[in-house]
Parts: C-alpha cells; structure tokens; sequence
C-alpha cells in the first residue's frame, strides 16, 4: 500500500487524481513566487485515458493528506504523444493568482486617510479573499493620506505597492488570502549535515553598501511647507555592507517621515536577505521531526560546518520559499530556499531601535533619522 504521506491528490467535483509522475508545488515570499503554484505530470495509460481536467477547473491540491492550495485553478493544459510515449501536465495556481492578473475595477479609484488593510481588503473583495497582517512593523498602520489606483493595475500591483511602503513582506496562504508579515516565532527545526541534509548549496554574499537612504516629498499647505514637505528623507543601516557606501532610494509615492522610513527600512530588509542565501533539499515532505508543511518566514536551524564558515558552522534561518517534488528518479523531497533572518528584523517606527523582535545583540542593522 502506498505510504500516504508520499501522496499527492488533485481533488476536483469530478473525482480525485493520484497518479502522478511528476509533482512540484513552489511558493517563495521574496519573489514573484509569493503564489503557490503547481506543475503536474500524469504518463500511465489508464491514468490518461480518464484525464479530464481542463484550464479554468476549480481544484484542491493536497500533500501527504494536507491541502496546500485550496480553490486554485487550472491555468494550463499541455498533451503530448509518439508511438513509444504519452504524457499529460496542467499548470496551476492558488486562488491569489487571478489578481496578479485582472485589473481593479470598481470604486473611485482613490482612497484618502485609509489604512493599508482597509484598502487590500477593499480590492481584494470581489475575489473572496482577505488581507491581514501579522506581526507588522510599528506603524504599518498608519493611514495613508491619499493613494490613487493608477490605470490599468491589478490587486497585486497595489497591494505591493502599499506594503514596500509599510515595511511588509507578504504570501499567499492555502486559501489565497494574502498574509503580510513573518508568522509568530515557532518550533524550530533541526537541520544537521550528515544526517537530514541530501544536498546543500549555499551563498555568502559581501553587501556592497551599509547605509540605505531614501528620499520622498508630500503635497504642501498653509500649515505644512518647505522642507517638511520637499525634502523627507529617512536611513537605515544594513549589517555586513562596506563602512562609508551608501544607496539613495526614491519613494514610490507620496509619504510622511515615519511612512519614509518604513519605505527604508522595507529595502534594506530586501537587501539584508541577499547577504546569506541557502537552498537545502532532505527527503519527504513533512517538517523533519515535527510534521506539517511548510509556511514562509517558519525558523530553521542549520548546522553545517562546509557551509558556514564561522567557529560553530550553525546558523539561524528563515524560510523564504519552498519547493515539494517527486519524480521517479529523484523521490520525494523538499527543497527550502532560506535567508538571513536579518531580513525579517522588526525595526520600531519611529526609527530609533530594534523592537527586540529578534535577540540580535550590537550585531543588528539599525535605522536611524537621516541627516
């Protein structure tokens, strides 16, 4: 009998599908991954002669018993056949992945003195999806003055927008609802070289500056003029760039000095997260020694002496993205592409000190009023 954690299912109204030779399923919270996605290979006669799904099908798609998308779509259907060979893969998509695509229509296209959540909800809605953010940085909250929808964006592209300018990273959940900021610390997991590891590829990168400087400008009045309004810039400080560099950004829209330095602090987390980047594949699909699958910003611990060249060869991670395989050559495995958790500091919003999200000691960036 087939191990049921090694099991993946396309359920759908019409039946459920398990017979799959090939089955990847990705996410990735720092890249345009931040959708689940799915590439499905069927081959074995029977199989393909019932084969009846189609783009635009509704499905769940479930590992090891666990649904990990629910509601997506089939977006493409590709058939091929010789005389020696037959095969069938869709490629899909969560339920977020329509608003990466179809533009917002509806509504004013303004919203003034609203907060983020309030206006991804509001875009989000004729969807049936939802925004919320967990754990955000201090004054995330903050309303916005006044943000215009420009022609012809989608949700995805506003929502990502207005998040770089809170200081938010965010992902789709199994249900396509779209989650902003890293998830409560949890249960770690171990990852040891010698014994959980299959294969490891890792890469330190020295960060080419130490200071990111943004800039950014705000409609004037009677009350509010000059260089309050021209000229707000804000600093933060990125660890392990070399002293006395520095990057100028501009802001994408119009912010205050608090909405500025959440724009900085947003870039140099970005920035911060290339500093170390490791994919590591281990066998199954299942948390090592804990079970369940997989959510970005989850906590690793990864000891290995090959890849890190410091006195204990362990380091603290942070799962950035993930990718649940099987094909008949390799089995079943997951592979995690995991980041310096520096990229996940919560920095205090008025820009004086790190919250204490993470016990970083003198070692952590901090940002800092510009001068």
């Amino acid at each position: 009998m087939p191990d049921p954690d090694l099991i993946c299912e396309v359920r759908t109204n019409g039946g459920t599908y398990r017979d799959w030779i090939n089955v990847a399923v990705e996410q990735n919270y720092l890249s345009e991954g931040w959708i689940r996605s799915f590439r499905l290979v069927c081959a074995e006669p029977s199989a393909v002669a019932n084969f009846r799904l189609k783009p635009g099908d509704r499905v769940d798609i479930a590992l090891a018993g666990q649904v990990v998308i629910k509601e997506g779509y089939i977006r493409d259907r590709q058939a091929a056949y010789d005389g020696n060979r037959h095969a069938v893969q869709v490629v899909g998509y969560g339920k977020a992945g329509i608003i990466t695509e179809a533009s917002i229509d509806g509504g004013t296209g303004q919203y003034r003195g609203y907060k983020l959540d309030a206006i991804a909800n509001s875009v989000l809605k004729p969807y049936g999806l939802s925004f919320k953010v967990q754990n955000g940085a201090e004054g995330w909250d903050a309303p916005f003055p006044n943000v215009m929808v420009r022609y012809g964006e989608t949700p995805f592209d506003l929502i990502s927008r207005l998040c770089k300018q809170r200081n938010l990273f965010f992902y789709a959940d199994a249900a396509g609802n779209v989650m902003a900021g890293p998830k409560s610390a949890g249960g770690m997991v171990t990852f040891t070289e010698g014994e959980n590891i299959l294969s490891a590829n890792c890469q330190l990168r020295h960060l080419a500056v130490e200071a990111l400087v943004s800039g950014s400008q705000m409609s004037g009045s009677d009350s509010l003029f000059g260089k309050k309004v021209s000229e707000i810039q804000a600093k933060a400080t990125v660890t392990g760039g070399t002293p006395g560099t520095k990057r100028k950004v501009l802001a994408e829209m119009p912010l205050d000095q608090k909405g500025t330095q959440l724009r900085t602090n947003w870039e140099a987390a970005a920035l911060q997260a290339m500093a170390l980047q490791l994919q590591l594949t281990y066998q199954g699909w299942l948390k090592p020694g804990v079970g369940g699958l997989w959510d970005p910003s989850d906590g690793v611990t990864v000891k290995s002496p090959m890849l890190f060249p410091t006195e204990t060869g362990e380091q603290e991670l942070k799962v950035a993205g993930y990718a649940y395989t099987q094909d008949p050559n390799g089995g079943t495995t997951t592979t995690l592409d995991l980041v310096n958790k520096l990229a996940w500091q919560q920095r205090k919003g008025d820009a004086t000190k790190n919250d204490g999200f993470y016990d970083l000691g003198n070692s952590a960036a901090q940002p800092e009023a510009a001068t």
